[in-house]
């Protein structure tokens, strides 16, 4: 029963991937990237200049019915990350610079 201190690690290492715990939880690496997403699509819109993307055929406003669908998706898509940061109960860290995953208790659950 004398396991080393690193075969230990290893197991803990590996049962924190596999039960989504620690810094590897999928859940706060899933709200990340939505963050991501939804920031690229801010900075997207922000440039978009609607005058240069209307004139001309209809097969080059392509850019623009994309874009549309964009700026038009963002309210849904902005409320939706804030409501999935509330129910994971994701708050940043300062001090780590990181987003981490509030504690659940059995009250919060019920």
């Amino acid at each position: 029963m004398d396991e080393s201190v690193e075969s230990l690690k290893k197991k803990l290492a590996y049962y924190e991937r596999k039960l989504s715990l620690g810094e590897q939880d999928v859940a706060v690496e899933g709200y990340a990237a939505y963050v991501n997403i939804v920031r690229q699509q801010v900075e997207y819109i922000k440039d978009f200049r609607i005058k240069e993307h209307i004139e001309g055929k209809k097969s080059e406003s392509a850019m623009y019915d994309r874009s549309e669908s964009i700026w038009k998706n963002l309210p849904s898509m902005i409320s939706s990350m804030n409501s999935l940061k509330r129910e994971l109960k994701i708050e940043y860290d300062e001090s780590d610079g990181k987003p981490k995953q509030g504690m659940t208790s059995p009250q919060s659950i019920s």
